[in-house]
């Protein structure tokens, strides 16, 4: 049964219009941690407990309602340092093949040197959980965030009101700058009117929460109509500058980019087309929450891990540092299992049988070279999520190859971004 003492923010995807996730969030202001501990005394490691027992519940509450977007919960920088032992309750025995984001704020009642935080956000990680900063500009300095290279950065709504006045909207940029040069996006909070929501978006923010967009709600899911109202509004918006089209203007008689130079005494080729520079975030920028299983997951799981998750494309098995070793396709397992007694045979097996080597990428891999890896391999595989992995090895998400596509085919002005160079074999093709 849902715990009533929480209640559901519906986060939207700037770039689609979509809801992505649901942050859980005390349904009354007195039952947050640091109000509960205000003025009690408590130390560090008593409050840490309270913020992680706290955590875990809104996350089983969030389930139970049998929610289909994944979960994202506030944990205090204390609870990381001193009790991120029994946040592991959130990913064990769970029917939610999709790990909760942790948004780590603020330490309530001491210091967290970045030292000893960032060791632990990365140990976090490696058991499952993604990452996220909140309050980052205020609670976090550039320097942690380039060191915890988050999957999201989240700004305070104090600093998203005041994306259009001069200095503290200076400050919103530089946040956004750092996050998009380790590949982390940005996402705004308590957005309100659509003024300030056109100047987050113009800066470069990815995802946005807020009394605009659907604010606080009963259960985890998003009012149906906030989507069309917000395509609506990002379809009037002007191109986000910071991601405006750069032309390349060759110089007369001199090759352009990607045009050979002409052979000693030939003619010289005629002046070439304008290109697009590559630019922009990694491809880390474009990678969703992505639907993990253990590697010795049974047929069964996997099949109840799809249904689940109509959305997704496919499952990432992983080892148990949290490495991708298998991917399963979602077209091709459920053929497999709905074949004449596939289920039968394949309910009790490994899924790992049913799995095909995981097309991993670095997170730090630019988006052209990530189409390109996208291209390659077998023809029957060109569809498969790209499984994006941190330098050491873990799995950080996927980046669905339509999204590239998506990005490489649209006009700025329609994908609020910069063309990808679609690579060579693929306009032959």
């Amino acid at each position: 049964m849902p715990d009533q003492r929480f209640a559901y923010v519906p986060v939207h995807d700037l770039r689609s219009g979509r809801c992505t996730g649901v942050e859980v969030v005390p349904r009354l202001h007195h039952d947050t941690v640091a109000v509960a501990a205000r003025d009690r005394g408590w130390d560090a490691r008593r409050i840490a407990e309270l913020d992680a027992g706290t955590a875990v519940s809104a996350v089983a509450s969030a389930r139970s309602w049998g929610a289909a977007v994944p979960v994202q919960v506030d944990v205090a920088a204390d609870t990381v340092l001193h009790a991120r032992g029994r946040l592991r309750a959130m990913l064990g025995g769970s029917s939610d093949p999709v790990a909760p984001l942790l948004e780590v704020g603020p330490p309530i009642a001491a210091a967290a040197p970045a030292e000893h935080l960032v060791p632990a956000l990365a140990e976090l990680r490696r058991w499952g959980f993604r990452i996220g900063l909140d309050g980052a500009g205020r609670a976090f300095g550039p320097e942690v965030v380039a060191a915890v290279r988050p999957d999201v950065v989240k700004l305070e709504p104090d600093l998203c009101d005041g994306v259009l006045d001069t200095g503290t909207g200076a400050a919103v940029r530089a946040v956004v700058e750092v996050s998009r040069a380790v590949g982390a996006p940005v996402a705004a909070t308590g957005v309100r009117d659509a003024a300030r929501l056109t100047g987050l978006f113009a800066i470069g923010i990815a995802f946005a929460q807020g009394p605009l967009l659907g604010g606080t709600r009963a259960a985890p899911e998003a009012d149906p109509a906030t989507r069309a109202e917000l395509l609506g509004l990002l379809s009037a918006m002007p191109q986000p500058a910071a991601h405006r089209t750069a032309a390349v203007r060759p110089v007369p008689g001199r090759p352009g980019p990607g045009h050979p130079a002409p052979e000693r005494g030939g003619t010289p080729e005629p002046a070439a087309t304008p290109v697009t520079v590559p630019a922009g975030p990694p491809v880390r920028g474009l990678a969703v929450p992505a639907v993990t299983l253990p590697d010795d997951a049974v047929g069964d799981t996997a099949r109840e891990a799809l249904r689940a998750r109509p959305d997704s494309a496919g499952i990432v098995l992983v080892d148990r540092a949290h490495r991708p070793v298998g991917y399963l396709d979602r077209s091709r397992v459920l053929l497999q299992l709905a074949g004449r007694f596939g289920h039968a045979l394949w309910a009790e097996k490994p899924a790992a049988e049913l799995a095909d080597p995981p097309r991993t990428v670095d997170e730090r891999t630019p988006l052209h070279r990530a189409m390109e890896i996208g291209l390659s391999g077998d023809p029957a595989r060109g569809y498969d999520d790209l499984v994006v992995v941190a330098p050491d090895g873990t799995c950080r998400g996927v980046v669905p190859v339509a999204e590239l596509w998506r990005r490489a085919i649209l006009p700025p002005a329609a994908s609020g971004r910069r063309p990808v160079p679609v690579p060579q074999a693929a306009r032959t093709a």
